[in-house]
């Protein structure tokens, strides 16, 4: 499977001048629950005046292994539904950015996330990613793998990973009838 990028169009252009001004490239890596992540480097990263971000998300493109499923029919459906989804988050994001004068690209991408985030901050000369982590459990993280770790043992720039809030991170407790 090949990767391909797609450019998100924020429908805001940047005078070329405030381009220049920019002496540091920061990508952050985000997805459906990149709230915190974009919140942390907002609050106690990024500089509006010298920096500028590129928000990017990797969508993995889920191949069927049945036989009876046509899978080019199926990947072009689901590409599509996945690209609008992306488009949506990384508008949010961008929007968010925009409010703030924070200059910034939103790149949607189709590929394996640890090999993609890899790819696109080498390819934008970032100066630093920034990303969240989904806290798996040892086990989990040795036969998932985690991005996270992927990228902080091969990312050639610096590396931030931004936890989240104790209260966003705790698990809803299930109350059942034994805990009365």
């Amino acid at each position: 499977m090949g990767t391909k990028d797609t450019n998100v169009d924020l429908s805001h252009t940047h005078d070329p001048e405030q381009e220049a001004t920019k002496t540091r490239t920061a990508v952050i890596s985000i997805d459906d629950h990149s709230d915190y992540v974009v919140e942390w480097a907002l609050e106690n990263f990024i500089r509006p005046e010298t920096d500028m971000v590129v928000l990017i998300h990797v969508r993995h493109l889920d191949v069927p292994v049945a036989p009876y499923i046509n899978p080019t029919g199926y990947i072009e459906d689901n590409d599509e539904v996945g690209r609008e989804r992306s488009h949506r988050l990384l508008r949010g994001f961008a929007k968010e950015l925009k409010k703030r004068n924070i200059l910034c690209r939103a790149i949607s991408i189709i590929g394996e996330p640890k090999t993609e985030i890899l790819r696109k901050t080498r390819e934008v000369k970032a100066d630093v990613l920034i990303m969240g982590s989904r806290k798996l459990g040892t086990i989990k993280r040795t036969l998932l793998g985690s991005v996270s770790d992927h990228c902080v043992h091969h990312c050639t720039c610096s590396i931030i990973i931004a936890s989240p809030k104790e209260a966003e991170e705790a698990p809803q407790k299930s109350h059942s009838f034994f805990s009365k």
